[in-house]
């Protein structure tokens, strides 16, 4: 998941609350279908349309972890012969994701791609695409409704492989290790798996104990405020996992204003594998970073809407959620040489 790390100003929050009215105008108009629910998303048979053409709603054009995105379903839209491909851009904002996903559904397009920058938002444009036998697959960030598939990066294991990380540098140090995570924000949906990978494996160490969980709320400035009461609260602490890059950089900051080195002490891992943290371990400012592949999920996610055009079961990594977990990969300054 890709997240927008700059702090909510006036106008986003009434552009929010106008998005919510427009949601809920949406959904009394389209009532009728999403109260049909799962019961008859299975028996939607989808249409494939001339010139067969994919709609993408991304959340914000401009950031380079989406272009990614659009870069992988460009790709992959080849192999199967889809001729267009039709990008709506939400500059990160709900009320215009909404309007521009409604626009695409009645663009003629076979497939949609949303990569919601409100999950809540999503089960109306679902109702409507359904409506249009177009099957909607979730790109990231969250996923809510009677969705047909949802894409994203496999966060618990990304939590396994920091805390695996972490728990090899540590080896040889006698004691018990103090570790500590700077978290996102509670509702952020992949919060949870991002955090249990780590703790969980944790858990199993008797020589590793986690002192702090706290949250850096997703900014640079939140992990580096993080940071601080950790060091304070912990001064003995051997190892600081962030769960976004943003964060880590903040974190960064404060261990080495501290007087530290954020390479052995203590040991930082980052989450996301933004450019960012990339920068900070080839200047060996960061130990590791677990890394998220856009590009594949965007590859993945034309494979589904294929899948679901020809009336296929797509390989789901859980049949009841319909997820497909993309697998991530742990970068250190050494394999980035």
């Amino acid at each position: 998941m890709k997240l927008n790390f700059r702090q909510e100003n006036s106008t986003a929050k009434a552009e929010a609350a106008r998005a919510a009215m427009l949601v809920t105008s949406i959904a009394f108009a389209t009532v009728a279908v999403v109260t049909m629910g799962t019961a008859q998303a299975a028996d939607t048979k989808f249409e494939k349309r001339t010139p067969l053409t994919i709609g993408y709603s991304i959340q914000s054009a401009q950031d380079p972890y989406w272009q990614g995105y659009v870069s992988g379903i460009e790709t992959q839209m080849k192999k199967y012969g889809f001729e267009k491909l039709l990008t709506q851009d939400s500059q990160a904002s709900p009320q215009k994701q909404v309007s521009g996903s409604l626009a695409l559904i009645n663009s003629g397009i076979s497939c949609l791609i949303v990569s919601p920058h409100e999950p809540n938002a999503l089960s109306a444009t679902i109702a409507a695409a359904h409506k249009g036998s177009i099957p909607v697959v979730v790109g990231d960030v969250g996923a809510t409704g009677d969705y047909d598939a949802f894409v994203l990066s496999d966060n618990y294991q990304g939590g396994v492989l920091a805390a695996q990380f972490i728990e090899k540098q540590l080896a040889n140090k006698p004691g018990v290790q103090e570790v500590a995570v700077i978290a996102l924000n509670p509702t952020t949906s992949v919060n949870g798996p991002r955090s249990d990978g780590f703790t969980d494996t944790i858990a199993k160490n008797s020589n590793i104990k986690v002192v702090a969980n706290i949250s850096g709320h997703q900014t640079l400035e939140g992990g580096f405020q993080a940071a601080q009461a950790i060091l304070s609260a912990n001064p003995n602490v051997a190892a600081i996992y962030t769960l976004n890059d943003s964060m880590a950089a903040g974190a960064q900051q404060a261990i080495q204003q501290a007087g530290k080195n954020p390479m052995s002490d203590p040991v930082l891992v980052g989450f996301n594998g933004d450019k960012v943290a990339l920068d900070l371990m080839k200047e060996k400012k960061l130990a590791a970073d677990v890394a998220q592949s856009p590009y594949q999920q965007g590859v993945i996610a034309v494979d589904i809407c294929w899948n679901l055009l020809n009336g296929e079961t797509p390989k789901y990594s859980d049949a009841k959620t319909k997820t497909v977990n993309v697998p991530v990969q742990l970068l250190t300054p050494d394999t980035m040489k």
